[in-house]
Formats: C-alpha cells, sequence, structure tokens
C-alpha cells in the first residue's frame, strides 16, 4: 500500500490556520453540538429532529475535513541504504540534533509561509563502520544561492559536542534539485596505513583488483579510471617513501611493471631499474611511447578499446621523480648543444604518454617538489596529470600551487601539515575525493 507524506508546518506567531486545521475546530464544535443535542433530546422531544441536521453536519464536516487532508503538500521522499543495528541508532542521534531551531534559526532551510514555517525532510545515513555518512535535507529553501562553505560549517557545528569527531567534508545537490547532501566523516580517527618494514609488509594492501592501488583505508586510487597521478612535496615531506617504499612496491606484487627515473639518483632508481641521467630518461619516454603504440595496435586489432579488455596486458607505471632538476638540466644541455633539441623531444613523449597512455595500461606518477611551470610538466602533461593529485606538506598549504593542479581549490584555510600530509584529491575515488581532502601517506614502522 503507498503511503503519502505530507509536508510538516511548524506554526508561528500570527500565522493563519490551514484548511485541515480550520476543519478539524469545525468537526470538533459539531460533534460537540451533536452529542449536546442528544442528551438534550432525551427530555426535549423538538430537539430531536435537530439531531438529524447535527449527524448530517458531522458527516458533511468529516468528508470535507478528509478531502482538505488529502491536498495539503506533498513531501520529496529520499531512500537510504539499509544500515546495520549501530548505524541506525546513531543515525537517529544525529537526526535528533536537526531540530526545528537549528533548521530554522541556523542553517535557515526552512521555508517562511503565512500558515508558518514549512520544514524540510531529513535523513541521515550511516556506514557500519560509522566512519562516515550524509544528512539528506529536502531543499525548499534557496540553498542554491547561499554561500556552500557557510552552511557545511554550520552543519559541523550542530554535529559538534558528544559527535565532535564528526565534520562535513563536502555538499552537494541530489539529482533534480530535491535534496541537499551533506557528507561527514570521523575526522579524528585516522586513515593512514600502518605498514611493518618487512618482506611481507605490503601483503595487508593488496587489492583483488590488480588496477586498484591502495593510499589509505579510506582511498583507493583506481588507475583504470583515473591513469595518471601526480605528487608534490618538498624534500622530507614523504613524497618519496609513498611513491618509492610503498606504491612502486604494491604495484609490483600487484602484476605490475615499474620504472622509476629520477634526475637525482637515489636507491628506487637503483631498485627499479630506472634512469638518472637527463638523456637517458627522455629516451625512456621515447621507448615508452613505442610500447604505447604497440599496445595500441594490438587491442584494435583485437577489436577491443582498453588495455583491461586484453589478456596479458599488465599495467605499467612510469615514475618520473625531481621533474624541476630534470627540467634544468634538459634547459641547459639545450644550451650547450642545441641540435640536438632534448627538451622538446622530452615535451613530445611525455604530453603523449600522458595523452593516450591510459588506454594502454601505461601510467605516470609524475613527482616534483614544486607544482609551477618550471618545476613539472609541460602544459599538456600537466592537464592529463591533474585528475588524481597528491599534495605533501608546503606544497598542499601553496594556494598558488593548488591553482595549478587543483583547479578551483586555490582558495583554502591556511593550515600546517605534518610530514606525510596534505591534500589529495583523485577522480573516481568516491565523492569525498573529488575535493581536495585531509590525506596521510603510509607510515612505516622500522621498529
Amino acid at each position: 500500500m503507498l503511503k503519502h507524506k505530507y509536508r510538516r508546518i511548524k506554526r508561528t506567531k500570527n500565522c493563519k490556520l490551514q484548511d485541515y486545521q480550520l476543519f478539524v475546530i469545525v468537526f470538533a464544535v459539531t460533534i460537540w453540538v451533536t452529542v449536546l443535542i442528544f442528551f438534550i433530546s432525551k427530555t426535549v422531544t423538538e430537539a430531536s429532529s435537530l439531531l438529524v441536521y447535527s449527524v448530517s453536519a458531522n458527516i458533511i464536516t468529516f468528508l470535507i475535513l478528509l478531502y482538505t487532508l488529502s491536498r495539503r503538500e506533498e513531501v520529496s521522499t529520499f531512500s537510504i541504504p539499509v544500515m546495520s543495528n549501530d548505524a541506525g541508532r546513531l543515525a537517529k542521534k544525529l537526526k535528533r540534533l536537526f531540530n526545528d531551531k537549528q533548521i530554522t534559526d541556523v542553517l535557515k532551510l526552512s521555508n517562511t509561509t503565512r500558515y508558518g514555517d514549512e520544514m524540510p525532510e531529513i535523513e541521515v545515513w550511516l556506514d557500519n563502520g560509522l566512519l562516515e555518512g550524509y544528512i539528506a535535507i529536502e531543499n525548499i529553501a534557496n540553498w542554491e544561492r547561499a554561500d556552500r562553505e557557510k552552511f557545511e560549517q554550520r552543519v559541523s557545528g550542530i554535529l559538534a559536542g558528544k559527535h565532535q569527531r564528526f565534520a562535513v567534508i563536502n555538499s552537494e545537490l541530489t539529482a533534480g534539485d530535491s535534496f541537499i547532501l551533506f557528507y561527514f566523516e570521523d575526522t579524528l580517527t585516522s586513515k593512514r596505513l600502518l605498514v611493518k618494514d618487512n618482506l611481507d609488509s605490503l601483503q595487508p594492501f593488496l587489492s583483488d583488483d590488480s588496477h586498484t592501488i591502495q593510499l589509505s583505508k579510506d582511498l583507493m586510487w583506481h588507475s583504470d579510471i583515473t591513469p595518471m597521478l601526480s605528487i608534490i612535496a618538498r624534500t622530507r615531506a614523504g613524497k618519496s617513501v609513498l611513491a618509492g617504499r610503498y606504491m612502486a612496491r604494491l604495484m609490483l606484487l600487484q602484476g605490475w611493471f615499474v620504472e622509476y627515473n629520477s634526475a637525482k639518483y637515489d636507491r628506487y632508481v637503483k631498485e627499479f631499474n630506472g634512469e638518472s641521467d637527463p638523456i637517458q630518461i627522455v629516451e625512456r619516454a621515447e621507448y615508452w611511447c613505442s610500447v604505447m603504440d604497440n599496445r595500441l595496435a594490438k587491442i584494435n586489432e583485437a577489436g577491443k578499446e582498453k588495455y583491461t579488455e586484453m589478456d596479458n596486458m599488465p599495467d605499467i607505471g612510469l615514475f618520473f621523480d625531481e621533474l624541476g632538476n630534470l627540467n634544468a638540466s634538459l634547459e641547459s644541455l639545450d644550451k650547450v648543444n642545441r641540435s640536438i633539441k632534448i627538451t622538446l623531444r622530452w615535451t613530445t613523449a611525455i604530453n603523449r604518454l600522458s595523452a593516450t597512455g591510459g588506454s594502454a595500461g601505461i601510467h605516470i606518477i609524475a613527482i616534483s617538489q614544486f607544482a609551477t611551470k618550471e618545476g613539472f610538466l609541460p602544459s599538456l602533461a600537466r592537464v592529463n596529470c591533474s585528475d588524481a593529485v597528491i599534495m605533501l606538506g608546503g606544497a598542499a598549504d601553496s594556494a598558488d600551487e593548488r591553482k595549478y593542479l587543483m583547479s578551483g581549490f586555490a582558495d583554502m584555510p591556511k593550515k600546517s601539515y605534518g610530514k606525510g600530509q596534505g591534500l589529495a584529491r583523485i577522480l573516481g575515488s568516491g565523492k569525498k575525493w573529488e575535493v581536495p581532502h585531509f590525506f596521510e601517506t603510509p607510515f612505516f614502522d622500522d621498529n
């Protein structure tokens, strides 16, 4: 049986009665009059004829009441996934925080009418781990014209106190603009991966999907969806641990081919058979362009669209570290010998790889200390590598560098990040990672 849910209106001072409220009063009066006439008719026989009219008035009034009740405004509905018992109980507690006063005075998401304040429907959902969820508030006011950031802060403020571990991280309108979704999560519980530094240390973080690399407890990089990744961090901010010590080794365990190139020779260049000489780095990029072309030809011959549809075509992870040093070295080489056109060769190769490599299973992991024109990839490659970005330490707190790689997110509150801490924005990894979100690199326990 289909149930109807109607708009709840909170009465205010000097507000008018709704039609159904008027007829509730009229019906109550007619009932009272009918009862009175009934008792009078027991002693006054002339009153008996009035009883018939009074009962008729009751019936008519009741029918009109039913009609006015059915004419009330029906509310929008929002279906939430099934929750565990613990999640359901906590969701009810969070929902009670959003009382009428909070909705009307703090959030101003009610709608004032001559009958009173129209109140929006509210639903709350939590995951079974009690770490994240969302608050769905019916959009009946003027949220579209409001300052979204302020709304998010106000909702976080309502969650403060007993439930202060939760904070709003993002918000959006549902399809059809009928509900506002405020996504929240436990911001006090660290999502950092803790890694024991031994031969089997990375085994717990292996993914059943070889294309997916786990970066934290709540962040998975789906390389088949977002093929290129950028990492920006100053010296000793944790980028080498993330890239070489964790990601490259995990990729190998998941069946990837890995090559680590860096303009500064280090342990990961040696471990993953890379190059540190600038010219040789460019030559490796050109070599991988030829591999990409061969792979794409095989995919085309097989009538497929992507490498994921092919047998025996593993992912390839190409790390290019110290890009600022590489750019400076290539520029110097061109000044010494213009005929080699080494910068142009690098630009051509890396642009091709970043633009088309994803379809062939070739993934660039571009690493630099600075997200600047001089310190990073050529412009086209930069754009192709900007859908998945991790910025650590001071880089994450730089508005100019966020503007360079995280377009639209330059204006963020200042924050001091510790070693291995920063921001990540990775499309295809879930709603909250579509905007820059606090991120911590895996921590290696050397003891």
